[in-house]
């Protein structure tokens, strides 16, 4: 069905507004979505919730992902989908007798999620550097030049803020 498709082809077909494109990947993707929940140990009942809630982020994926990212569009989804499906499940197990949760707001909420694991940070100098890389997306090497610094402190600096929300947000 989808076979002499790349998704990169079909990202550019989806970007023009291309609804036959925008099915084929929802199938293509259907499958590796529902193997990824078996794979998390999710019950027959709720895969299909997964699946759902897998789409939902692969819509979002396909607005936000970029070309000029150095990982492919299966790597980058494959990426996101194994966050949120951990944190699916891990919700599941500490509310049994509740459905998944399936959430869907603009294309902000990515964003506002970065806020609020922002306020969290009360040193101004790790909360600028948090800002910079993960909600205005600014190149490690150019925060270094902006600082003065070299890029490993800055990257050193990252894993303290990645430490920070770890025991905060039990992430």
């Amino acid at each position: 069905m989808y076979l002499g498709w790349n998704d990169y082809e079909l990202i550019y077909l989806i970007k023009e507004g291309n609804e036959k494109a925008l099915n084929l990947m929802y199938q293509k993707y259907s499958n590796f979505i529902r193997i990824k929940a078996r794979e998390l140990g999710f019950s027959y009942l709720d895969i299909d919730d997964c699946v759902q809630e897998g789409l939902i982020l692969l819509t979002k994926a396909l607005i936000i992902y970029d070309g000029n990212f150095k990982k492919s569009f299966w790597s980058y989804f494959n990426l996101i989908l194994k966050r949120r499906l951990w944190r699916l499940y891990k919700m599941a197990n500490i509310h049994k007798t509740e459905s998944l949760e399936v959430e869907v707001k603009d294309m902000n909420t990515f964003r506002e999620n970065v806020r609020e694991y922002g306020q969290v940070i009360k040193d101004e100098y790790l909360h600028y550097l948090y800002e910079e890389v993960y909600y205005y997306h600014t190149p490690i090497q150019i925060i270094a030049d902006k600082l003065g610094q070299k890029s490993s402190k800055i990257y050193k600096d990252l894993q303290k803020i990645k430490e920070i929300l770890r025991l905060e947000f039990d992430l």
